[in-house]
């Protein structure tokens, strides 16, 4: 217990600063943000898409860090730019090449190429200027395929792809009205793991047909590539397309809004990672995922990531520490500073209260001595007798003061002082006597 109480004054100093510092580092995290949002939301177009399919695995990824990926069902690549340029709507967006993109939008990753596939029947010409006379559907309203389409549409002046004849179907229904003998062509801008390419594929009434003039159109086109399919790569036994294929192609791209915090910028870089770099039968696809083609300001995290990798860090630190690592540095560093004069004034603190325990009396022992020395003749027996005890209780009070060890020695020191003013005293008391 006496200990317990020796040390009480500095447990509760170290307390209170211990609480001091929480509350600082606390008030300095919630303004420098550094805990991500459980929390973000994604435009990725229809159930059944690619691009759903993407969010659906980024979903299941995320969810391993505890963030929750929503995702917000739209048209196309055109709705999903304009979700994430509104305030609030969503915090990602899944968006083809060829999309404008709004300069307050920050890219994350090129995921994989996008081929332009026109499926269709054997007796249409690859030309578009040919296509006036047959049914066709070009992509619906808001996706990524009818912006490619309507591009084609003014570099060739190929009124076919913009008149009666041409529907406005979503790439589902395109798929299955190709299928069905309703159509005669369709396009479809996708990766070839979209699930309704495999039919289209395998029916070997349909024809796989690149556009004349592929090269020029792709350097003609935004965000355009072009690439070579090499013959048997999507069926070697059929073989499937029969010969090397040139395709106009876009670049998937994972876009953000510019303050997405950068925690969740990490975990997206490996969720794009582990979805799409298993690589693919497209040769330009090996390029992929990346930082480059992306058209817009890249996010710095993202390139370092890309560029460098993870750190091993992760491996013994919260992610959202090692992804801000810098951040924190920059907030600690100056902390440490601070509390470096801290430290440095306890051990002088610790040292003050058990001085002060002896030193606090000596104020009152200079002034009986003085007493005794000036007043000390005139003072009667009374006087003489309350001074008296009042150096002995000072006396008692050092022999039970709480004091450690190493401050006992000064406890001693001011005994031998107590014992020369009662001296002091005892002389006068003498002489009194005698007199």
């Amino acid at each position: 217990m006496k200990t317990l109480m020796r040390f009480l004054p500095f447990i509760i100093i170290f307390v209170l600063l211990l609480s001091l510092l929480a509350g600082a580092i606390t008030y300095v995290l919630q303004q420098l943000n550094l805990y991500p949002p459980q929390q973000i939301t994604i435009a990725a177009g229809k159930p059944g898409s690619a691009y759903y399919d993407y969010a659906v695995q980024y979903r299941d990824i995320l969810a391993r860090d505890d963030i929750e990926l929503t995702i917000l069902e739209t048209n196309g690549s055109v709705e999903n730019i304009s979700k994430l340029a509104q305030e609030d709507a969503v915090d990602l967006a899944l968006v083809q090449g060829g999309v404008t993109i709004p300069n307050d939008i920050s890219g994350i990753a090129s995921v994989q190429v996008e081929p332009l596939w026109i499926f269709a029947r054997p007796e249409v010409d690859n030309n578009p200027n040919t296509w006036d006379s047959i049914s066709l559907s070009s992509g619906a309203k808001g996706g990524g395929t009818r912006i490619i389409v309507e591009f084609v549409a003014e570099i060739t002046g190929a009124m076919g792809l913009t008149g009666s004849n041409t529907l406005a179907l979503s790439s589902d229904d395109s798929a299955s009205a190709l299928l069905n003998g309703e159509l005669d062509l369709a396009l479809f801008v996708a990766p070839v793991s979209a699930s309704y390419l495999a039919p289209l594929l395998d029916d070997p009434q349909l024809q796989l047909i690149s556009l004349a003039h592929s090269e020029t159109l792709a350097i003609r086109i935004p965000g355009a590539k072009y690439i070579r399919l090499p013959s048997g790569s999507l069926n070697y036994q059929r073989p499937l397309p029969e010969s090397d294929l040139n395709m106009i192609a876009l670049v998937a791209r994972l876009v953000s809004k510019k303050d997405l915090h950068p925690a969740i910028v990490n975990r997206l870089v490996k969720a794009v990672i582990e979805v799409h770099g298993g690589g693919n039968i497209i040769p330009a696809d090996s390029l992929y995922p990346s930082t480059n083609d992306l058209g817009i300001e890249t996010d710095k995290l993202a390139v370092d990531l890309f560029e460098n990798g993870f750190s091993p860090l992760e491996a013994f630190l919260p992610y959202w520490i090692v992804a801000q690592f810098n951040r924190i540095l920059l907030f600690l560093i100056p902390l440490i500073l601070l509390l470096l004069p801290i430290f440095k004034v306890l051990p002088i603190i610790y040292s003050a209260v058990f001085n002060r325990r002896v030193y606090r009396h000596y104020a009152r022992v200079h002034e009986i001595d003085k007493k005794l020395a000036s007043e000390g003749e005139s003072l009667t027996e009374e006087q003489l007798l309350g001074l008296r005890k009042e150096l002995d209780d000072i006396e008692i009070s050092l022999l039970q003061a709480n004091l450690p060890n190493i401050y006992r020695k000064q406890a001693y020191t001011a005994q031998h002082h107590l014992d020369y003013v009662r001296r002091r005293l005892d002389d006068i008391q003498q002489r009194a006597g005698n007199n």
